[in-house]
């Protein structure tokens, strides 16, 4: 009998709960969203322990949200989560805490919670609703591409006869919302498929309003190459014809031979927009309107390499980028007698290739012979320890800098390495304490504040040098540090990044570098150069358009001197040896590459200061 008292009881308690939930569900059809609030808040003081609790949260965090106290909803949808985590209402809690976020401005949460959602639930309409919501938030933040690639996995679960007004969403934010570089990015992630289309249309229709010849001409031939039925490339076709007639008008042209798809493609374009600088400064300074043929050098063959040649006769090729393609030109350079300057190739000596070849980029034995002479002679380091990524870059590096502190009197102590994905690096710094501990390194004892002593390692060596990642080098400080490696830390130009002092604190402070590109110098070449390229493109120069900027120059400088060939602008370009550069007047050095300074520069209060 007892038994049967206590399930009536339960029972009863059951259809109590139910009824005040539907109550409160009434009440939030009514709009009386107070009312509803205060009825569930008291229903989840007395009865915390209900089959319907979680249940009662979801309904008490939607009205939350619903009545504009989303900060108020957070906590109680947590509680959901933490308390019933395999409740059939946590997908649901998880959308309302994404609203809640949203309406707050955490629109980072926000998508956080809705990935969750669409991930974690099998119910079609909730991953759509996730989906929906998520491209809201990105909309509302600006992150147009998230909010189309939502949009688009939507469609694809979504029903057919939605499709047409998927695609009119999409259409919508293209049009009026994205800006180039999302346009960009949008182009890129799609090449061959929707929304790929409309993002190359928009580009091309940007590009024209703006006067921006190359980025017109480069995305009128993506969309004839991807998209050659769709019912723009008559227009870009006309564009293209127009484009190729204002070339064959010019005087004199430039190619420019940089990849414009693939992974490269951004160093391509930020190389070509360099080298637009460089032209509209002298068409202002000069005169005169100097044709730019852009090929991508991902696609372009020798054979239509050759026609552009044949059909422009250019006074220089600017290009390619990578070191083996360069390679792969050389003998194609000298039969064309034509120049070929790279910007970004990082060879040695580039002259043995062929006399035609030229270089702007910085070498990777230009920054070990600048960082090894600033350590030896203005910091008097003498021994150092050699920490780098076991990558063909760091491994250069690596042994440029023993070869440079060797000649200038110094002494390589240990050389250790580490991978590129590593985020402990604690079994190289040991390996590295331990050979040092075989040669000059010490042991010595350290009395504890509170009692007691500890052993502690004194180096060796009187630096370390990581030619590694601005991703890696904060964790590799922070880590030397704990082992007692407290000495100066040198590094290459793969330093030079905002992210290096975001993640770096205080650990770096003090440390040095080497770039061949400096923005931070006060110098009026510069700052002009970085202002006008931030004007113009929305963006910082990289050091690749600071190459390409001056690979652009010197072509220009020796047509201003009168070379009007690319014979004579070859010779002009071996001979001067008052060059114009960014860094101030060079000349190319006999392996063919610009003989330029290479900065020093401090990590310092969280910013890079020039040394020199």
């Amino acid at each position: 009998m007892a038994a049967a008292g206590r399930a009536q009881a339960a029972s009863s308690g059951e259809n109590q709960a139910l009824a005040t939930l539907e109550k409160a569900k009434g009440l939030i059809d009514t709009q009386q969203h107070a009312a509803a609030v205060t009825l569930l808040q008291s229903f989840l003081t007395a009865t915390p322990r209900s089959s319907v609790t979680d249940r009662a949260y979801l309904l008490l965090g939607a009205v939350l949200v619903g009545g504009k106290s989303p900060k108020d909803a957070i906590p109680v949808l947590e509680r959901l989560l933490t308390e019933h985590p395999g409740s059939s209402y946590a997908n649901r809690a998880r959308l309302q805490l994404g609203q809640a976020h949203a309406a707050l401005g955490h629109y980072d949460a926000a998508q956080r919670y809705y990935t969750d959602a669409k991930n974690l639930s099998q119910d079609v309409d909730t991953k759509r609703e996730a989906l929906r919501w998520s491209a809201e938030a990105g909309v509302l933040k600006g992150e147009f591409v998230r909010a189309v690639q939502a949009w688009l996995e939507d469609m694809t679960i979504g029903p057919p006869n939605e499709l047409a007004e998927g695609r009119e969403r999409i259409r919508a934010v293209i049009k009026d919302r994205m800006d180039q570089k999302a346009l960009v990015r949008l182009r890129d992630l799609y090449p061959n498929k929707f929304p790929g289309d409309l993002a190359l249309v928009r580009l091309i229709e940007l590009a024209t309003t703006q006067g921006d010849e190359q980025a017109a001409e480069q995305n009128g031939r993506l969309l004839l190459n991807r998209f050659p039925n769709n019912e723009y490339a008559s227009t870009a076709t006309d564009i293209l014809s127009s484009l190729k007639s204002k070339v064959k008008s010019s005087s004199h042209v430039i190619v420019v031979l940089v990849p414009q798809s693939g992974k490269t493609a951004p160093f391509g374009t930020e190389a070509v927009h360099g080298i637009r600088l460089a032209l509209d400064k002298h068409k202002e300074t000069d005169g005169g309107t100097i044709g730019l043929v852009v090929a991508d050098s991902e696609s372009t063959s020798r054979a239509a390499l050759t026609d552009l040649i044949d059909e422009h006769k250019p006074l220089a090729v600017i290009g390619p980028l990578l070191s083996r393609e360069v390679q792969m030109l050389a003998g194609f350079a000298e039969q064309a007698e034509v120049p070929f300057i790279t910007p970004g190739a990082t060879l040695p000596d580039i002259r043995r290739l062929g006399n035609y070849l030229f270089s702007t980029a910085l070498t990777h034995s230009a920054q070990a012979h600048r960082i090894a002479d600033y350590a030896t002679s203005r910091m008097e380091q003498k021994r150092f320890a050699i920490l780098h990524p076991d990558t063909a870059y760091g491994k250069e590096l690596a042994r440029l800098f023993t070869q440079e502190v060797t000649q200038h009197g110094g002494e390589t102590v240990v050389i250790e390495s580490y991978k590129e994905t590593d985020t402990d690096f604690g079994v190289a710094i040991r390996r590295m304490k331990g050979e040092d501990l075989k040669r000059y390194g010490t042991v010595t004892t350290e009395d504890l504040p509170k009692g007691g002593t500890r052993l502690v390692y004194v180096p060796g060596f009187d630096a370390v040098f990581i030619p590694g990642t601005a991703r890696q080098i904060p964790l590799i400080a922070t880590q030397l540090a704990f082992y007692d490696i407290k000495v100066p830390l040198l590094g290459s130009n793969t330093w030079h990044s905002a992210e290096l002092v975001r993640l770096g604190e205080r650990s770096l402070e003090g440390s040095v570098f080497v770039d061949g590109f400096v923005p931070e110098r006060m110098d009026p070449l510069i700052r002009e150069f970085v202002d006008t390229y931030q004007h113009r493109f929305q963006a910082a120069p990289s050091i690749f358009a600071a190459q390409a900027y001056d690979a652009a120059r010197l072509v220009l400088e020796a047509l201003r001197q009168g070379a009007t060939s690319a014979k004579a602008v070859r010779e002009h370009l071996g001979k001067s040896t008052n060059l114009p550069s960014l860094a101030g007047p060079a000349a190319f050095s006999p392996s063919g590459t610009l003989d330029r300074p290479v900065s020093v520069l401090q990590v310092k209060h969280g910013r890079f200061v020039p040394l020199d």
